[in-house]
C-alpha cells in the first residue's frame, strides 16, 4: 500500500512540475535580457543577450531574432532613457514579461520602471508586447493578463502565437 501511495505521489509531483508550454507554430528565436523562462517547447529558442548588444546594432538584432524579452531582473536598468529609442527602433516586438507597469516606463524618457507611477498604469496586465512601426510612425501594444500562476503556460502560448502572427505580418519569413 505504501508503494502505491509513493507511486501516485511521485506521479503527481512530476505532473505538477511539467513546464511544457503548448505552442505548435513556427520556430521562434527570442533574445532575452534577464532570466530565461523555465519552459519547455522545442519550437521556442531563447538566447541571452546584453542591453549593450541590443542597443549596439539594432538592424542585426532585428534580423537575428523574432522578438526581445525583457524580464523583471533587468527592468530598472532596461528602463533607462538610453534604451527608449532602442525599443522604438526595433523592427521586432519587445515582450515586457511580468511588467505590471506595461511598456510605458521603457519607452518614456525621464522615468524608470521604479519611478514610474504605478496607479496611472494599473490595467491589471501581466505582460505586454510592444512594437513600434517606424515607417507608419505609430506604436502598438498587446496586453496579457494572468489570473493565476497555474495559467502561466496559457499566457506564454498566447504571447508566442502573437509573436508568430506579427512575424507573418512583417513579411520577415
Amino acid at each position: 500500500m505504501k508503494k502505491i501511495i509513493l507511486f501516485f505521489s511521485l506521479l503527481f509531483l512530476v505532473a505538477c512540475s511539467n513546464n511544457e508550454v503548448k505552442y505548435d507554430g513556427t520556430l521562434l528565436n527570442i533574445a532575452v535580457v534577464g532570466g530565461i523562462p523555465e519552459i519547455e517547447n522545442e519550437k521556442i529558442l531563447f538566447e541571452i543577450i546584453s542591453l549593450e548588444k541590443l542597443s549596439g546594432d539594432i538592424s542585426d538584432v532585428s534580423a537575428s531574432f523574432d522578438a526581445i524579452m525583457i524580464t523583471p531582473t533587468k527592468f530598472e536598468v532596461a528602463s533607462d532613457d538610453q534604451f527608449a529609442e532602442v525599443y522604438k527602433s526595433l523592427e521586432i516586438p519587445t515582450i515586457f514579461f511580468n511588467a505590471e507597469k506595461s511598456h510605458y516606463p521603457f519607452v518614456t524618457e525621464g522615468l524608470t520602471y521604479d519611478t514610474y507611477p504605478f496607479d496611472s498604469l494599473n490595467n491589471g496586465s501581466h505582460t505586454t508586447i510592444y512594437l513600434n512601426d517606424v515607417k507608419e510612425n505609430k506604436d502598438d501594444a498587446w496586453f496579457y493578463y494572468l489570473e493565476s500562476e497555474k495559467d502561466l503556460d496559457i499566457l506564454y502560448t498566447d504571447v508566442f502565437k502573437q509573436i508568430e502572427k506579427l512575424r507573418s505580418y512583417s513579411g520577415k519569413f
